[in-house]
């Protein structure tokens, strides 16, 4: 049975869906980032992967913030968390924010009023990639060593199959994607949100919101962004195996247009693209 979406006074709920795992100092970055939003109808979705390690301190530090929060006792997996979330949240829209991530004060506020001026079922913002290196483990802090924005991308599903240029937390959705289209394929180990986005996008356009509304934090250090590089290619397999799987239909004018952009891109600015291609894969050992 599908849920009615929570409405406070005109203004849909936003539920803020974070995925963490017995780490709640890293934890309290993310929640942090809910807290200065200036959206007012907030939800945060909680859902911690194993023991309830953070829950003391949620409770303790964030009293005044709504949130439902769940521990799942035994290590689930990523996937398996995200969907116990989806299946928890109340909200019109939703927003996943993993616990290294965070939210710019202005994110949800300007993804819901673009969806809502819309009517589109689902928008996503610039997001700052944040590369950083670990001061130490106990307690867990980390030092920014590098920051620069990846993707400025519109939305144009052709590049979309080929390559993920929207991170997670930059994209919110109506939640009727999720109850009709289905949340994270547990098989996909590494790269669920791509295939989530490849999924939805079967079915609906995204709306780009040109602005920078979220961070995402990569690791800094050449030989974790090659372990890191090393993982994702593994998961590339049970993802193309999805892909398989997904139809779409389009008019032939629209697939020329998409065409004709991706090969203006490529023919226009393929040297820098190559160029940044290679930098980013011999240089720095990223995917």
């Amino acid at each position: 049975m599908e849920k009615e979406p929570k409405v406070k006074a005109n203004i849909p709920l936003v539920s803020v869906l974070i995925r963490t795992c017995q780490r709640p100092e890293v934890l309290r970055a993310a929640l942090d980032s809910v807290v200065s939003q200036t959206y007012p109808n907030i939800q945060v979705v909680i859902v911690e992967d194993g023991l309830n390690a953070a829950q003391e301190m949620i409770e303790k530090e964030y009293r005044g913030l709504p949130y439902i929060y769940k521990a799942t006792g035994k290590r689930v997996g990523r996937c398996e968390v995200g969907n116990q979330a989806l299946a928890l949240a109340e909200g019109k829209y939703f927003n996943f924010l993993d616990d290294d991530d965070s939210l710019f004060p202005d994110h949800v506020q300007r993804l819901v009023n673009a969806l809502e001026a819309s009517g589109k079922k689902a928008a996503y913002g610039i997001a700052e990639e944040r590369q950083v290196s670990t001061v130490s483990y106990k307690p867990h802090t980390t030092k920014i060593k590098r920051k620069f924005v990846r993707y400025r991308q519109p939305f144009h599903r052709l590049l979309l199959y080929t390559e993920n240029y929207i991170p997670i937390q930059s994209m919110m959705f109506h939640r009727s994607l999720y109850e009709q289209f289905g949340g994270f394929d547990p098989k996909v180990v590494l790269l669920e949100d791509w295939d989530l986005w490849v999924r939805y996008s079967v079915h609906t356009d995204f709306l780009y919101v040109n602005r920078i509304t979220s961070c995402y934090h990569t690791p800094y250090s050449r030989k974790e962004k090659r372990r890191r590089s090393k993982e994702l290619k593994k998961s590339l397999v049970s993802l193309q195996q999805n892909f398989k799987d997904y139809q779409i239909m389009l008019p032939v004018e629209k697939i020329q247009r998409e065409m004709r952009y991706v090969i203006r891109e490529y023919k226009d600015k393929g040297a820098i693209r190559y160029l940044r291609i290679f930098f980013r894969l011999v240089i720095l050992g990223e995917r």
